[in-house]
């Protein structure tokens, strides 16, 4: 029997139930993996308190790595022993799982499953950020909000070596620290009364070319005052609650606001095989440095969703099956 987490009714962290679950052989189009790590992406909390509906029960989770234990019908890209990864196929609590085979990517041999299940949902929308919604140029300014968090971080990285001065915000000074070890100079206390003026004195006392904004309600009005006249404001997350948009303003001022869905981006098989290449890449090129990754065991999945609610934890969270 494989293990699974499973939830029966949505709510807190304490719906994150243990069950003993009966996986079967894989259906058409199908393999069955053995999960060596499973990602945890704030999405994954939004599932679980019902913000985002599914049927009940389910097995909550997007992502993860492992090793290919069987394929079913019509699966020719991967096999048996192959070691992949796969992002945004619901059901990744657990250490046993099928999986539909057009969610996989064949893991490079020096990638492992952890760095994988810590960044390859995270990275593709890093990607996409970066690389699709508003190409990155070199000399240009961009800031970053949350460039502690798992997203934040790589598009603050990716962003330099692209060749891009990089301004980050943050929320704690433990977090400031982080950031700046990891190689991002530029790093502003998010809750400054001042963020805004200390944005554009780094930037000659201009606007930003481009704000990736992470966070949502509590930033945006600080995103707003930061970009430059006809600069980018991409809109992704909304951790602190949905942001009122004022298009009006920003259209009176040239701001292109967009709201990006990675998997509007990332929307064929020939772009996430380019996207992965791209991301593996560089994660091997040593462009996002030594990866700050938390790792819970999959029993204290609920500990996980706890602490990063609370904002206790940098970087990338995994579950260890």
């Amino acid at each position: 029997m494989a293990q699974h987490i499973r939830i029966s009714k949505t709510g807190a962290p304490s719906v994150l139930q243990h069950e003993n679950v009966e996986v079967g052989e894989p259906g058409a189009g199908q393999v069955r993996l053995k999960q060596e790590a499973v990602g945890v992406n704030f999405v994954d909390t939004m599932f679980r308190d019902g913000t985002f509906p599914v049927p009940l029960p389910f097995t909550p989770g997007v992502e993860g790595a492992g090793v290919i234990e069987a394929v079913g019908a019509g699966v020719t890209h991967v096999k048996v022993g192959d070691r992949v990864g796969y992002w945004f196929a619901l059901g990744a609590y657990a250490d046993e799982r099928l999986v539909e085979a057009e969610a996989l990517v064949k893991l490079p041999a020096g990638v492992s499953s952890e760095q994988s299940a810590a960044i390859f949902t995270k990275g593709l929308s890093a990607w996409a950020l970066v690389k699709q919604v508003h190409v990155v140029k070199p000399g240009e300014t961009v800031l970053v909000h949350a460039a502690a968090g798992g997203v934040g971080s790589l598009v603050a990285l990716w962003a330099q070596a692209l060749g891009a001065k990089v301004i980050a915000t943050v929320g704690s000074p433990h977090k400031m620290k982080a950031v700046r070890e990891r190689g991002i100079e530029q790093v502003l206390d998010v809750n400054d009364a001042d963020l805004v003026a200390k944005v554009r004195a780094l930037n000659g006392g201009h606007g930003v070319d481009v704000v990736y904004e992470l966070v949502g309600a509590t930033t945006f009005t600080a995103s707003v005052a930061s970009v430059r006249d006809g600069g980018d404001l991409v809109h992704l997350g909304n951790a602190s609650g949905p942001a009122k948009v004022d298009k009006a303003a920003l259209e009176a001022r040239a701001i292109r606001y967009v709201q990006p869905v990675t998997g509007q981006v990332v929307n064929s098989r020939a772009i996430l095989d380019a996207a992965s290449r791209e991301l593996f890449a560089a994660l091997q090129d040593g462009i996002f440095g030594q990866l700050p990754i938390t790792r819970y065991p999959l029993r204290e999945v609920g500990r996980a969703h706890e602490d990063i609610a609370a904002r206790r934890v940098t970087g990338s969270v995994i579950l260890m099956p």
